[in-house]
């Protein structure tokens, strides 16, 4: 893989992001990448001495391994707490591994993961944190650890003060950050998930699937119906599917409201595919989408 530096960010912050320490160890994936699309591994693994990434593109990574490098200083004296521990289990012929992020032992042992995000993320829990946390509850089981409760801590890295006061603990977090309670599932279905997700990277291997939508990260192509003036759509009125349909929905709330509306058309886009997938140069279901998309 070729890393670039295309912004000629200073030579310390290009030298941080490329030196990263980061390894699964010796097993055959990583849980992240277990969760993570069948297609996407395979395409990164068989175009990998062809792959460009650039310095640029990885600060947000490289913010995440500055706050996990606190927080383990953090716990270096406690006894009852486990941070930054890599394990390894093996299921179906493959070594899996997986590193949780902090183990508290008390009466009630919980698990948590800490996500450097956004406000916008943290709204609610995503269904691969929720995976990816009881895969490492079944791990850390198996290595003599039971565990209780699930959380995810999200540090949001663009939370605003200001915008707490305006808009209130309804609308916008109260903190810099918020802890998500992940669901416990029973260990059947955590080997079940184990079980089809290793089939399906099994299978990539000699018959390439497709991502689905979940997995480009896919918005949908819409039009919104604003007052205007206004920058958010009117309540109700953030996706339709056609013009026509927004442009009947503005005439109804000006004739309801005696207020002008206007409607703003969004384009639907595929954002892991666009912004966070190093093979998609070498994908042809994208290339494919890409005009359909208007990328």
């Amino acid at each position: 893989m070729k890393v670039t530096n295309k912004l000629h960010l200073p030579t310390s912050i290009a030298q941080a992001v490329m030196n990263d320490p980061y390894t699964r160890g010796a097993s055959d994936i990583s849980c992240t990448t277990l969760i993570g699309p069948a297609r996407k591994r395979v395409l990164e693994q068989m175009n990998f001495d062809n792959l460009e990434v650039d310095v640029a593109d990885r600060i947000w990574s490289l913010y995440g391994q500055i706050v996990h490098g606190i927080l383990e200083r953090a716990d270096l004296k406690n006894d009852k707490i486990v941070t930054e521990r890599r394990l390894f289990i093996d299921r179906h012929g493959w070594r899996l591994s997986g590193q949780f992020d902090r183990l508290i032992l008390a009466n009630s042992t919980t698990l948590q993961d800490y996500k450097f995000t956004s406000v916008w993320t943290a709204k609610e829990l995503k269904p691969e944190h929720e995976a990816q946390q009881n895969i490492y509850r079944l791990m850390l089981r198996e290595h003599g650890y039971p565990v209780d409760t699930l959380q995810v801590v999200c540090i949001l890295r663009d939370w605003s003060k200001i915008q707490a006061r305006l808009r209130g603990p309804d609308s916008y977090p109260p903190k810099a950050v918020v802890i998500l309670d992940v669901p416990v599932w029973d260990y059947e279905k955590t080997e079940d998930y184990i079980y089809q997700r290793l089939k399906l990277h099994g299978e990539a291997q000699h018959t390439l699937p497709e991502c689905d939508a979940e997995e480009r990260w896919e918005s949908d192509t819409v039009w919104k119906v604003k007052k205007k003036g206004n920058k958010t759509a009117a309540k109700g009125h953030a996706k339709h599917k056609t013009e026509t349909e927004a442009q009947d929905a503005a005439l109804e709330l000006k004739a309801s409201t005696g207020k002008e509306h206007i409607v703003e058309f969004f384009q639907g886009e595929s954002k892991r595919c666009q912004d966070y997938c190093e093979a998609s140069a070498f994908c042809e279901q994208y290339q494919k989408t890409k005009p359909a998309l208007g990328l």
